[in-house]
């Protein structure tokens, strides 16, 4: 993948996108609220806000689509409509499917990204792990510096990386008022490991472990800031947003002698579409969307090494 572009392809760093970018953020307003998912030990209140945003955003969808079929029914008698219903029909049923097969490619790129940034998360904490009880067979004093580095690594992710994250913010890559960022504390897992020097055998296969775990974790770590950063395109939102108004919109074209039963028709599909959109918006960005990925695979490991008997750090 190119430096500063995300898996839908776009430039994220370019200026020309800035417009795209407002398009984008637009519909997000009430996705991107405080919010957890299952993963988030920190509770449900902020399940409860994202339930409460999205009941809101979906009812004003609703109650905007019953308010435009009201109007065309005042302005053009139902009769009237009946008459093109034959027609109507067809181009709606192509329409429709055309809409429908939008959506579920967007909802599944959508729910694989979720679900390969947690799996990202899962192997980074992993990584921290098996590189920590590597620590414990190594001789002193590096042994014991690399767990301590590994101890700092989890809670610089859990304590400073996480908050800005669920921000929309991209982590510090430079080292402030003395505290080593992440990078810089991978830097110093990845030398003291380089620096040791294996005797026999068993030392070799350690320090190559120690090596490939190393690796592993930062790539993971690149692979997770991308993550956090990456979003659907403003046009594809453009499509997707364009693409409801227009199928909801469409229906109001079909003439029904009984209006009751067409006011349901029309708020079902506009509940239906809402509630997509919203998923969508919820699980596009997957540390701090509606639906989010927590610090429970860090706050295990953590845990972990103030008890494991492995470890030097007590």
């Amino acid at each position: 993948m190119p430096s500063g572009t995300g898996r839908w392809g776009q430039n994220l760093t370019s200026p020309s996108n800035g417009f795209l970018r407002i398009l984008h953020n637009a519909p997000l307003l009430a996705a991107r609220i405080p919010a957890t998912h299952t993963y988030d030990s920190r509770g449900g209140y902020s399940l409860l806000l994202t339930i409460i945003y999205g009941v809101l955003l979906i009812g004003g969808i609703c109650l905007l689509s019953l308010g435009g079929l009201e109007v065309v029914n005042r302005l053009v008698p139902a009769e009237r409509r009946q008459q093109h219903n034959d027609v109507a029909g067809f181009i709606y049923a192509a329409l429709g499917v055309i809409y429908a097969v939008l959506l579920a490619l967007v909802v599944i790129a959508v729910f694989e990204g979720f679900q390969a940034a947690n799996e990202t998360v899962e192997q980074e904490a992993n990584a921290v792990a098996e590189i920590f009880w590597l620590g414990n067979r190594l001789p002193e004093p590096e042994g014991t510096h690399i767990q301590e580095l590994c101890r700092s690594y989890a809670e610089e992710v859990v304590h400073k990386e996480w908050p800005l994250m669920e921000q929309g913010k991209a982590p510090s890559m430079t080292q402030t008022r003395g505290t080593p960022t992440g990078w810089t504390l991978i830097d110093d897992i990845r030398a003291t490991t380089q620096d040791f020097q294996p005797r026999t055998q068993a030392e070799e296969q350690l320090y190559a472990q120690g090596l490939d775990q190393v690796q592993i974790l930062a790539d993971a770590r690149r692979m997770r800031l991308v993550a956090a950063e990456e979003g659907i395109p403003g046009v594809l939102w453009m499509v997707l947003i364009f693409g409801g108004i227009a199928a909801v919109g469409f229906t109001y074209l079909f003439g029904l002698e009984n209006t009751w039963a067409h006011r349901l028709m029309v708020l079902t599909l506009a509940a239906v579409i809402g509630l997509v959109l919203f998923t969508i918006g919820a699980m596009e960005h997957p540390f701090s969307g509606g639906a989010r990925i927590g610090t429970g695979a860090f706050d295990l490991i953590l845990e972990r090494f103030e008890t494991s008997k492995l470890s030097h750090i007590r």
